[in-house]
């Protein structure tokens, strides 16, 4: 059985969601008993792009603030890491609220830098992985993750927050590689959080995002956070939060094919606070709908027919290029003034729109 702790919060008081978060700890991590002074830990936020927590885009500083204070009664010796898509982490540390608290704590900033190949899952698809060297210099590491949705795999949770441990652009070349298949990106994105060393994740629901996310969606209360040992059934009980099947969403089917995450709701045991049996609104991305549920072959003709191609926005765009340099195919570039997206070059990963 999977262990899943949640717990209702509806605002970013710090001390109720340390007590909240530590009650999380205490029911779903046995390892938490265990930490010793001197354990290092890294915390591994969303640190997407630079915007304000109000956004919803980051892992709220409240939650980091948090775990950080349980930590370090603990004893432990903290760090938080990740690596944005462009910009460097410091720079989305300071606008996201995560730099000022590295002046009222002992903690340090890394970005998740300096690859090296790992191996994948024995009996998995993908053979190696390039990841950050830095998440294997820690003791223990806990994934903070912000419940959001994503435009290519419909929502951004445990599993898919982990995708942040390869450095950089290094990122767009799984996009390159993989292309449109969304099942296929699921799979990795699976494969690779099996992989990594992590010993904890929590999800920051008190506010997420819906509508077209990562990035540009709509902050809704939610009022919720929720944490395990195992990332995919964290995810599985986030999607039943919002009344969905969790084996429609991809990183959750991939897991449960694999044998790393769980087939059932049965499966998990949920313990704090009840479970709401009506599920919370939530509005998901328009491209997310289009081929869930359906058998294989018509996926794929509906991915190829109906899934929408990003565009740009002429009265918002601000020249800044930053989709010109994610973009993994070259398809968007700056022309005559203008910046273009030629569909034809277009694999639909979104990656323009996230940042």
């Amino acid at each position: 059985m999977f262990i899943v702790a949640f717990r209702r919060q509806e605002t970013y008081s710090l001390k109720e969601v340390t007590e909240k978060i530590e009650g999380i700890f205490w029911d779903a991590w046995p390892g938490f008993r265990a930490l010793k002074p001197e354990d290092t830990v890294l915390i591994k936020p969303n640190c997407l792009s630079a915007k304000p927590p109000g956004n919803a885009v980051t892992t709220h500083p409240v939650v980091l603030e948090a775990v950080i204070q349980i930590l370090l009664d603990r004893g432990c010796r903290i760090t938080i890491g990740d690596s944005p898509a462009l910009q460097r982490l410091e720079t989305v540390a300071k606008k996201s609220g995560v730099l000022p608290l590295l002046d009222r704590y002992p903690v340090r900033l890394q970005e998740l830098d300096d690859p090296v190949e790992i191996k994948g899952p024995e009996e998995g698809l993908f053979k190696r992985f390039e990841v950050s060297r830095h998440c294997f210099e820690f003791d223990h590491i806990i994934n903070v993750a912000k419940f959001k949705t994503h435009s290519m795999m419909g929502l951004t949770l445990c599993v898919k927050n982990l995708f942040g441990c390869i450095p950089g652009r290094k990122k767009a070349a799984w996009h390159l590689a993989i292309g449109e298949d969304r099942s296929r990106f699921a799979r990795m994105l699976a494969e690779l959080a099996a992989s990594l060393p992590v010993d904890f994740h929590l999800l920051d629901g008190i506010v997420g995002m819906e509508g077209n996310g990562p990035g540009n969606g709509t902050p809704v209360q939610l009022g919720v956070l929720l944490g395990g040992e195992n990332a995919p059934a964290v995810d599985a009980a986030a999607t039943r939060l919002i009344g969905m099947d969790p084996l429609t969403l991809p990183t959750s089917r991939a897991a449960a094919e694999m044998g790393t995450g769980p087939a059932r709701m049965e499966e998990i045991t949920l313990t704090g606070d009840p479970f709401p049996q009506i599920p919370l609104p939530f509005r998901l991305p328009e491209p997310a709908r289009t081929d869930w549920g359906l058998p294989g072959i018509f996926r794929g003709l509906l991915r190829r027919f109906f899934l929408p191609y990003p565009a740009i926005d002429p009265a918002r765009c601000r020249k800044c290029l930053d989709c010109t340099h994610v973009c993994p195919t070259g398809a968007v570039a700056e022309r005559g003034g203008r910046v273009v997206i030629r569909e034809s070059g277009c694999i639909r990963c979104y990656c323009c729109q996230e940042v």
